[in-house]
């Protein structure tokens, strides 16, 4: 036997002793013969014959490995698919692979797409997975439609494909999010400013949506953080105009002391930003209320969540709260400025109309006392 055996140097990952040791066998083959070879080597005289032959034909670069890969794949992936999968992935490069294949049907499974992707250097290597500490999931199932949400803000001066477009045509800067626990469902709200008082007209405008399609709100746990436009300040001694529009509400508001119980609101503002802002083109306002209305409702009655068992709201909806109206999910996006803008409008109007003695002209603009919920 030869001091290192053929069959341990081919399984080996040494390119270099392969090739050398191949090199030994021919010569030895081409001058004592193949039988006496094979038996020296242990090998079958098939292999010492294939090696004696490259070596004939090409000397000794055929003595190197060559591709086993098949010259003919019928179940490839054809050049048609390739291009629509390279299409779809520039198009919308945060999304997953799964996601692409389940909601765009390209023509190949999720295997395929990440492969084409690789080949193109259309994705990164994927980050390592955080140990998930406390799986909620089972605890959030228990939960009623409405009776836990979270509510938070978003930045959108931040994301670079909405910015220039903002600033052109006058779209909104801020974005009030409130999202339903149990089912996933959100309502979005957007503004040009930050305030307290448009964070009570979005609660007020959420509340009166809730109970007009049958949903108890008394009891219920409205999760925010500790921005100035859910507490006011933190050195106030009066209730914020949202926490009073809570209030009105019989609704608990619960101030987070950690962002991560704020998650699932968190979630959707990741969400948003790359399957939204990062794609959509606005021509005006009054197009970007009709496209954000699309995407919610999109989002509420069509689109799976896979952390919810690939399930939809709605389908969750239905299955957990038969008796809530299902076009509660309907609302479409809602103008926070110009809702503040009617209810200052209207309660000036009430207050220009004057009293038993004193005429309307009487009293000025600028003299009147706001509600409390437009005082901060």
């Amino acid at each position: 036997m030869p001091p290192i055996a053929y069959f341990n140097v081919v399984r080996g990952k040494d390119p270099l002793l392969k090739y050398e040791t191949r090199y030994h066998m021919v010569v030895q083959a081409d001058g004592s013969g193949i039988k006496p070879t094979a038996r020296y080597y242990g090998v079958s005289r098939n292999t010492v014959r294939k090696w004696l032959r490259r070596y004939r034909q090409n000397h000794v670069s055929g003595l190197t490995e060559q591709s086993r890969a098949p010259h003919h794949i019928p179940h490839k992936t054809s050049p048609k698919v390739a291009a629509r999968v390279i299409r779809l992935k520039r198009r919308l490069r945060r999304y997953g692979s799964k996601r692409l294949v389940r909601d765009y049907s390209p023509g190949c499974g999720h295997s395929a797409f990440e492969r084409i992707c690789r080949e193109k250097h259309l994705t990164r290597p994927r980050k390592r997975r955080r140990e998930r500490r406390n799986d909620l999931r089972a605890l959030k199932a228990r939960y009623r439609f409405g009776r836990r949400t979270c509510n938070d803000t978003k930045h959108l001066d931040d994301i670079p494909a909405y910015w220039a477009q903002a600033v052109r045509r006058g779209l909104p800067l801020f974005q009030y999010s409130h999202r339903d626990v149990r089912t996933g469902a959100m309502f979005l709200g957007f503004a040009n400013e930050l305030s307290g008082t448009h964070a009570a007209a979005f609660t007020q405008e959420l509340t009166a949506w809730y109970r007009q399609h049958g949903v108890r709100l008394r009891g219920a746990v409205w999760l925010h953080d500790g921005g100035s436009e859910y507490i006011g300040s933190v050195k106030a001694k009066h209730p914020s105009a949202f926490q009073l529009a809570l209030a009105e509400a019989r609704i608990r508001g619960f101030q987070i002391p950690k962002t991560t119980y704020n998650a699932e609101v968190e979630t959707i503002h990741n969400t948003i930003e790359f399957e939204f802002f990062e794609v959509e083109r606005f021509l005006d306002r009054a197009d970007f209320f009709a496209k954000a209305s699309g995407y919610q409702l999109w989002y509420n009655c069509e689109r799976r969540n896979c952390n919810r068992h690939n399930q939809s709201p709605l389908e969750i909806l239905r299955r957990v709260a038969p008796t809530v109206d299902q076009r509660i999910l309907l609302l479409p996006a809602l103008d926070l400025d110009a809702l503040v803008d009617r209810q200052v409008t209207s309660i000036v109007a009430a207050m220009r109309k004057g009293g038993h003695d004193v005429p309307g002209p009487a009293h000025p603009v600028t003299s009147l006392t706001f509600p409390r919920f437009l005082a901060y």
